[in-house]
């Protein structure tokens, strides 16, 4: 007989004696003394033992947990059933099915592009073994994952700062007790011990750290909370770890390996980042309000379908915003400027389709995985491709055409390096910070606020980084290893990590100015071998817009060798004196005042005073020894309209007119929200075309429809079988 001890307080509940947390609604039973401590004293609280093997440790005097890295996981097989029957899906992709190959062997990394089906890697898995944590950044792409995940009957959940704390137990506890598969978490909630060490006393099977670029300095969204994750790797006892990004080049890919500590026989699955449904087209325009127009007049052509537009600034966004808003066009504004709770409801809006278009800077996207955007557009030069290439890659997920398309000009770069130059702070700014660091740490432990990167956002990552490298900081604990005001610092780091951003930006801008094929770039950047011709890129399909430039040879070369003769003095790389880009349009376009100067790419104020007076001195010695030679007509701002075609191939024999089309889809949104989900957790446009053109008559042929499994028929294919017949 079951000794009773108390009521829950929270649902009544009768409770079993050593219950720390009500079983059916997750509340703490000793509130009196600690009102809601989110997994505090949850060690112990009857999670399964685990064999304490000491030799595995890192250090003694953490939680003693054992090595879960020889996980059994199913044949390739297998996984197939489970895609057929949870999701409806024939068959599994190239790149998914390598992925789980290899896992059922090794750690993998996997760097596959977006929308190429990620999640399935873990997800299956999850399925078949059960006590699933997923690493994922951002809270709103948890919620958009676990429902859609949900949507297909799959037991997921997710825990974040958002839940209250007696939800976050509720669902910690069902994690744990084997009654929820998947879990997803963001990087801090490892802060807790108590929530590391119930995980490892559970016993992970497989640990997938999302978005895993963010783990690496060298990658376009290096976030310091990921560098703790190598540590909990261990603390949790080693599981079957797959770390997955959608752009990593080799550099990037060795660092996420060896901070998580995936050393020896761990399998890199490297897929195409190629996305030949995207339509890469460049703008060239120079003045923000021809761009507003232009975007203006863009959105309006697309009917209402779903976009996004990228840009660098929040003052940029809400500008870009009011003046959508301002004609009429249905578009919200999104940065981390606005409160969390207006955020969510922005994305959420976004997501179930109340909005057409977001603006946003680059908080909003990471890991979206809304399948039906139909452009991404970005308003200014983004700093590198890596970057460019994943916010694009939002568009088109699911594999109908889709536009991307960069507003561009000149100038952008040079917008670009200032950014570059405030984000890598100078000998003076880490020497102040590890000052101050040391003021406001622990005494006693060397811990430092949880909010300690408040005050530094712009450069936090790189001092961390800096300060890490000259062993004052351990980045994973958060803490100080000296009290010495006046300790070396190795600022090499900040150096070698400018001169990598400097060299990301030039190509960035290769890919801009390139008159060859876009897509070529972009995947031979990425250590691919592309077609010869894409077909769908505006190089290609010969619609760019753009202007090629005639300039005096021998000119030129008297301006490389000023630039030979300024790096020998100053010490200086000959790329922070003038590219050869701004040498040819030097000599193309003959500047003959400061004024004019400034109107060439790659000429800022700083350089324009530093070293425009002898460049113009060449210039004024070269056009009196050739009067006759007249120089080229420097290019005008102008406002350019480009037209694209986002309606390409909508399905074969499908016509977007057709009676059954339009009663599926009025019913699809009805039950979406009704379910308050978004329309496409039940089912994709492409699922859409196939029930037309295939028209099923019972659950049977359902079964047989793309996108729709057994979950989905069982919940609503008799009202779909209705509808259709």
């Amino acid at each position: 007989m079951v000794e009773s001890i108390r009521n829950c307080p929270r649902c009544e509940t009768v409770t079993s004696k050593g219950d720390d947390f009500c079983r059916e609604c997750g509340e703490r039973l000793d509130t009196e003394q600690a009102p809601h401590p989110a997994f505090s004293e949850l060690v112990g609280s009857g999670l399964p033992k685990v064999v304490l093997e000491p030799s595995q440790f890192i250090d003694q005097s953490k939680p003693q947990i054992s090595s879960r890295s020889q996980t059994t996981l199913p044949p390739v097989e297998k996984y197939i059933d489970r895609l057929r029957e949870v999701f409806g899906y024939p068959n599994l992709r190239d790149g998914q099915a390598r992925v789980l190959d290899a896992l059922n062997n090794t750690d993998v990394l996997a760097v596959m592009p977006t929308g190429s089906g990620k999640s399935l890697c873990y997800v299956l898995p999850a399925l078949e073994v059960g006590l699933t944590v997923v690493v994922s950044p951002l809270i709103a792409l948890m919620q958009d994952q676990v429902e859609a995940l949900q949507a297909a009957g799959v037991a997921a959940t997710f825990i974040n700062s958002n839940l209250n704390h007696h939800e976050q137990n509720q669902r910690y506890l069902s994690f744990i007790r084997g009654e929820i598969q998947l879990l997803y978490v963001a990087p801090e909630r490892f802060a807790n011990p108590a929530f590391t060490s119930g995980l490892a006393r559970a016993g992970v099977e497989l640990f997938a750290v999302d978005e895993a670029h963010c783990i690496s300095e060298w990658g376009h969204n290096f976030r310091p909370d990921y560098l703790q994750l190598g540590e909990i790797r261990e603390l949790i006892g080693r599981p079957r770890t797959l770390a997955l990004t959608a752009t990593a080049n080799p550099q990037v890919r060795q660092d996420i390996c060896e901070r998580l500590g995936l050393t020896g026989a761990v399998s890199e699955i490297v897929t195409t980042v190629d996305r030949p449904n995207l339509t890469l087209t460049v703008i060239p325009i120079a003045g923000m309000p021809e761009r507003q127009q232009w975007l203006i007049d863009f959105v309006r052509e697309q009917r209402d379908q779903s976009g996004i537009v990228y840009a660098r600034t929040r003052r940029n966004v809400e500008e870009i915003t009011a003046a959508l808003q301002a004609e009429g066009l249905d578009a919200e504004a999104y940065h981390a400027g606005l409160d969390r709770t207006h955020r969510s409801t922005i994305q959420r809006g976004f997501m179930l389709g109340k909005t057409s278009v977001i603006v946003a800077t680059n908080a909003f996207g990471m890991g979206i995985d809304k399948p039906d955007v139909r452009f991404v557009v970005h308003f200014q030069l983004p700093p590198r491709i890596e970057a460019y290439y994943q916010e694009a890659g939002r568009a088109g997920r699911d594999g109908d055409s889709a536009s991307c398309v960069l507003l561009y000009s000149r100038r952008d770069r040079t917008t670009q390096q200032r950014f570059i130059e405030m984000e890598h702070p100078d000998d003076e700014t880490v020497r102040n910070t590890w000052l101050r660091w040391i003021e406001i740490a622990n005494s006693e432990t060397g811990h430092l606020p949880s909010d300690v990167g408040s005050s530094d956002r712009d450069q936090f990552g790189l001092i961390i980084s800096t300060l890490r490298d000259s062993g004052l900081i351990d980045p994973v604990e958060q803490k100080i290893l000296s009290q010495d005001p006046s300790a070396l610092i190795d600022m090499r780091s900040v150096k070698q990590h400018r001169n990598y951003a400097e060299a990301r930006l030039s190509e960035m801008t290769e890919y801009a100015e390139t008159k060859s094929c876009r897509r070529a770039l972009v995947l031979r950047y990425f250590g691919e071998t592309p077609p010869e011709e894409c077909a769908n890129c505006d190089n290609c399909l010969g619609i760019a817009l753009s202007e090629d430039i005639d300039y005096p040879p021998d000119l030129f070369d008297e301006l490389l060798e000023l630039r030979d003769q300024i790096a020998r003095t100053t010490n200086r790389e000959l790329f922070r004196i003038f590219e050869n880009r701004t040498a040819r349009e030097i000599a193309a376009y003959r500047p003959r005042d400061r004024e004019s100067l400034l109107k060439i790419w790659g000429i800022g104020e700083k350089r324009a005073d530093w070293i425009g007076p002898e460049l113009i001195a060449v210039i004024e010695e070269w056009c009196t020894a050739h009067p006759e030679i007249k120089p080229s007509e420097m290019p005008t701002e102008r406002t350019l309209k480009q037209k694209l075609d986002l309606q390409k191939d909508l399905g074969p024999n499908i016509d977007k007119d057709d009676p059954l089309i339009k009663a599926l889809r009025a019913w699809r949104s009805e039950r979406a929200r009704s379910d308050g989900v978004p329309a496409y957790t039940l089912f994709s446009d492409r699922t859409l075309r196939e029930l037309v053109a295939n028209r099923p008559t019972d659950e049977q042929a359902l079964l047989n429809i793309w996108g729709l499994g057994e979950s989905r028929v069982n919940r609503f294919g008799s009202e779909l079988i209705a509808l259709i017949k």
